[in-house]
Order: structure tokens, then sequence, then C-alpha cells
């Protein structure tokens, strides 16, 4: 593998972190905040690549002028020889540990799958193995909702007024909740959101059961979905699942941003 290759490994990379800054794809890994960052990041890599692949090329320029000249280099020692310049660089090129094997080119696989493939965000395969228990919430204290109905609320956000407040902030009241579907085993189907405090690796999955609607749908369907509190089947707030009655559903396209911060 060429000395400059790790330069080229760079400026891809780099790249690839840009493009998906710039066209928000970022954003099915960490949360939207990053962007700056991810942008300073990205054109950093790009130019210390080009500027690394631009010292290669200068240094092979060097490497061929010296080639052409015949001095002699001397070597010390009861094994006292001499060599001419093109003899040292051969023994040089031959015990040259700094090179890689080529099969290491092999690293760049996984940065052009990312640019050409991008993985989607976490959506039902992930959300369906995380159980339908809702995480228990930093604070017990949950304000009353906005007046007029209905509100907008977060899918984590009922979750966790209905099943750690016992839906005390929630009854009477009619909600807009925008999440994908993660179907049930036994039929019907969880409105369901993701919620990441930095990246997709610190994750939790938040699922509200739907009632009242015979449809199913396609995992992964994003929808907005009206509705009002049904209380859990159990008092245990630790084994609990969020439930809402349906009164409306309306298919949507997945959102720029498709976790919950």
């Amino acid at each position: 593998m060429m000395r400059n290759a790790g330069a080229a490994i760079l400026v891809v990379a780099g790249g690839v972190v840009l493009q998906l800054t710039l066209f928000g794809e970022f954003q099915n890994y960490v949360k939207a905040g990053h962007r700056p960052w991810l942008l300073a990041v990205g054109a950093g890599m790009v130019l210390l690549g080009i500027a690394g692949l631009v010292h290669e090329i200068r240094n092979a320029g060097v490497s061929k002028a010296a080639a052409g000249s015949r001095a002699v280099v001397r070597t010390h020692g009861p094994f006292r020889t001499e060599l001419s310049i093109d003899d040292a660089q051969h023994s040089d090129e031959a015990h040259d540990h700094a090179r890689v094997p080529g099969v290491a080119w092999l690293l760049c696989v996984p940065v052009f799958l990312v640019l050409l493939v991008p993985p989607p965000a976490l959506g039902a395969f992930t959300a369906g193995r995380s159980g339908a228990t809702v995480p228990q919430p930093s604070t017990a204290n949950f304000d009353a909702l906005p007046q007029g109905d209905p509100v907008q609320l977060q899918v984590h956000d009922y979750a966790e007024r209905a099943v750690w407040d016992r839906g005390r902030t929630l009854t009477g009241r009619t909600v807009v909740l925008t999440g994908f579907v993660t179907p049930k085993q036994e039929g019907g189907w969880y409105l369901t959101r993701v919620r990441i405090s930095c990246c997709a690796a610190d994750s939790k999955s938040y699922l509200i059961e739907a009632l009242g609607t015979s449809r199913d749908y396609p995992a992964n369907t994003w929808l907005h979905v009206t509705g009002r509190f049904a209380p859990s089947t159990t008092s245990d707030p630790h084994l609990a699942t969020a439930r809402l009655d349906v009164v409306n559903v309306l298919p949507i396209e997945q959102p720029e941003a498709p976790y919950e911060q």
C-alpha cells in the first residue's frame, strides 16, 4: 500500500462526514446540535488529507531526482563497503516496514458503504426488542399541559405522563403524537419514538399501545396520531405500558429529525 494511502482515506472519510452533515442524514446517528462540530471535523479531515497527499507527492519528486545521482555511500565498521545511491534506495525499499499490505485498502469499504448506502435511523426492529415498558424519568414532577385541544406532545413525554404520573395531566385532554409503527406480535401496533441524549448509542425506545383502531400499518410507517389518554392495565409503573385511545390517524413522511431529544 502506498504511503499516501492513509491521506487518501482521510480525504474520503472527511468527505463522507461532510456529505452526511450537509444533507441532514447525520441526524440518523446523532442529535441535530452536533452539526457545527461535524462540519468542522469533516472539513479538517479533508484538509489534513489533502496536505498529506501534497507532501507525499513532493517527496516522491525529490526521491526520483536523487535516484539519478551515482554518489557513493560508504558504510563503516569491520564489514564496511560502498553502495551507490540506487543500491542504497533499493536496500531501503526492500526493508521498508512502514509500508502497509495492499489488503489494508479494504478499510475504505465501510466508508464507501456509508456514503452509498447510509444506514437508516433506529426503528421498529430496535424498539420491538426493548419492550413496551416506559423508562423511568429523571423527575417525577409533570407540569400541566398548555390550554387548548388538541395539544402536540412528544411520544416520550406522553408515555412518561401516562405511566409515571398515572395520566394525571392527560385525563380529559386530546393529544397529537408523531411516531412510527412497531407491530405487536398478537396483532395491533404501538406508536413509537426513539429518544437520544447524544447519539444513537444511548437511545431509549418509547412505545404507546394504540387502542380503538382495527387498521394495521407496516412496521416503520410514520403517523400523526390524535387520541385521548387510556389508563394502563397495571398500577405498577415498572410493568405498565402507555396506552392511547385513537381518534384519528394520518400517515406522513419520516421527519428530518427522526429522534426525540
